[in-house]
């Protein structure tokens, strides 16, 4: 009778799955640590002031269209925050005067930071200094009266 005298080999899977499993842990606590330097609330303090809040700009959005008015924004990143220049214009293209522009700045994922500010008329429309006290994503909303109708749009920023 003859005997084997090589090692027995050993399989190969359970040190593959030993490394599937160490991968996952990696990619468990990288994802963990950009969660954790990112925090972005989807919860707000008073879900029905929050729906209402949203009908009522919805709503001032489509008696914008229905107006026939535009309104534009351009923005120009400052080290506090941003300069925003605001232009209204007609179904035509031709520019409309305003009795008083405002704007909002909301923060979708923190409470507590959002502000009101009165914009100044200039030779291209409406125009001011909006702080933003963090960065990351932010809403600003442009109100414009005039003649007793009110128009609003909303514009995403995204400030690094």
């Amino acid at each position: 009778m003859q005997v084997d005298e090589r090692p027995a080999r050993r399989p190969g899977w359970p040190i593959a799955l030993a490394a599937l499993l160490l991968a996952m842990v990696g990619a468990s606590l990288g994802f963990y640590r950009v969660a954790s330097r990112n925090p972005d609330a989807l919860v707000v303090d008073d879900a029905y002031e929050a729906g209402r809040h949203e009908s009522e700009r919805l709503r001032a959005e489509r008696h914008t269209e229905a107006l026939g008015w535009r309104i534009e924004l351009a923005s120009e990143p400052r080290p506090d925050g941003v300069h925003v220049v605001v232009a209204l214009r007609d179904a035509a293209g031709a520019p409309l005067a305003a009795e008083r522009v405002s704007l909002r700045r909301e923060r979708p994922a923190e409470g507590g930071l959002d502000a009101d500010f009165a914009l100044a008329g200039t030779a291209g429309g409406f125009a001011g200094d909006v702080p933003l006290p963090r960065p990351g994503r932010w809403h600003l909303v442009v109100r414009a009266e005039r003649g007793g109708d009110v128009a609003e749009r909303g514009f995403a920023l995204w400030m690094p």
